[in-house]
């Protein structure tokens, strides 16, 4: 951890791969998710930024940013999506909400409680889906990873995302639910391929990450079966299910990453592994 004040990463041509963590529906761990890989990222000297595009600002709080909207010298999503300024202008350095040290490789685009009016904002504009595409080039080839964390639906800052990442990376939970979302989610994907695949944007999920999985029916049966029936359905690209741990919880009310909060609980290994499986590093 650092005081120093980070600057941006300058743009030195490295290949960056852009990732979206998504689900049709809330709850289903995405922002849990993204702060957790992003952390175990940064930890391994990956340079990582996050992108908040959820109007409930978890990512921005996971990541030491309680009230982005409180403060009016912090640069947010929606003061890009409002031109107020640009997206590689509206990048901060995460910070641990503890000590208020900044987190070494490790930055984040804020997000705001006016991001509910996304919709409206980008109404009048030709091809509004490619809202996002058309400026993420702003941050290629500074990063090893960027990961666009999203709502918990299918609209424009989801689809946006989508189209200008690399990878889809489908969080879920074994419930029905969360399961749906996943089918909703690949509805969509293909829906918008449709009309955008000339982007290179994925056309299916490539990752599903399974939050509060259970380890036998003993825990729950209705759970377990509708795990097995996500591993059915998904094969490989079901990663290490992160198991129910009360550090999950624990870690989003100290407003911390769960592989910053407890490195060594369950959670933590299981997504440290993940991003292992996901070939983010060794």
């Amino acid at each position: 951890m650092t005081t120093d004040t980070p600057t941006l990463p300058e743009d030195t041509g490295r290949k960056t791969r852009v990732l979206a963590c998504t689900n049709g529906s809330a709850g289903s761990g995405k922002s849990t998710t993204a702060a957790a890989l992003a952390y175990a990222a940064a930890k391994k000297k990956k340079l990582v930024c996050v992108i908040g595009l959820d109007k409930q600002r978890d990512i921005s709080r996971l990541l030491g940013y309680d009230d982005p909207d409180g403060d009016e010298e912090l640069p947010t999503m929606f003061d890009v999506v409002d031109k107020i300024c640009s997206l590689a202008e509206a990048v901060v350095p995460a910070k641990d909400t503890k000590t208020k040290e900044f987190i070494p490789n490790l930055w984040v685009v804020l997000e705001s409680k006016k991001l509910d009016k996304l919709e409206f904002k980008l109404a009048d504009q030709t091809a509004r889906e490619l809202w996002l595409y058309r400026i993420i080039g702003e941050l290629r080839g500074r990063f090893d990873f960027i990961i666009f964390d999203c709502p918990g639906d299918v609209k424009q800052a989801t689809i946006g995302a989508i189209i200008a990442s690399d990878e889809v990376v489908g969080c879920t939970k074994s419930q029905e639910k969360e399961a749906r979302g996943l089918t909703e989610l690949e509805d969509k994907i293909a829906e918008v391929a449709m009309a955008y695949g000339h982007t290179g944007m994925p056309t299916g999920i490539n990752w599903v990450v399974i939050n509060e999985g259970v380890e036998h029916k003993a825990q729950g049966k209705v759970y377990k079966d509708m795990e097995d029936q996500l591993r059915e359905a998904y094969g490989d690209i079901v990663l290490e299910t992160v198991g129910d741990d009360v550090k999950v919880p624990e870690a989003y009310t100290a407003g911390r990453p769960v592989t910053l909060f407890s490195p060594q609980c369950r959670a933590a290994q299981a997504f440290t592994k993940i991003g292992r499986q996901m070939k983010l590093y060794r």
